[in-house]
């Protein structure tokens, strides 16, 4: 039976945002990058599977190569292009990529909190960072990324 993506999405995110401890709200969590991942097809999912290898090899050129490949068969599948932010990240080139993921899973933690380590800890935008950090601390109260706000400097008005 096929699984109604948004409806269990949103269960998720209801149980993270409730979650009392962090190692509960990994266990939820898990839920959801399985949604996140869950490929359109078969060969998407191989090539998906292909790219996180290249990647963890630190062959960036070839997980780009893939994912490229991806997103333009599947321009809709928003993991591709958070992935392919992921190895932009790791070449310092991925908001935009990030940008397109959250236009098409505005959910997306891994998207946000990565985003807005780049934003905070790279780019010393705290304003954006630290609104996007927030908002992805709505949906999960116990992602890692939280340990950025001590890093946004407190400004007396």
């Amino acid at each position: 039976p096929k699984v109604d993506r948004k409806a269990e999405l949103d269960r998720i995110f209801n149980l993270l945002s409730k979650a009392e401890n962090p190692v509960a709200g990994a266990l939820v969590a898990d839920q959801m990058w399985l949604i996140f991942m869950a490929a359109p097809d078969e060969q998407t999912a191989e090539d998906m599977n292909r790219a996180l290898r290249a990647r963890g090899g630190y062959n960036f050129d070839k997980a780009l190569g893939i994912l490229g490949g991806m997103i333009e068969r599947h321009p809709n599948y928003a993991e591709s292009w958070n992935q392919r932010s992921f190895v932009h990240f790791l070449n310092d080139r991925s908001i935009a990529d990030c940008r397109k993921a959250l236009e098409l899973e505005p959910r997306h933690i891994g998207c946000m909190s990565g985003m807005a380590r780049i934003l905070i800890r790279h780019q010393k935008r705290f304003v954006e960072g630290e609104k996007l950090l927030r908002q992805a601390l709505e949906l999960h109260p116990h992602i890692y990324e939280k340990v950025l706000l001590r890093e946004i400097p407190k400004v007396d008005l």
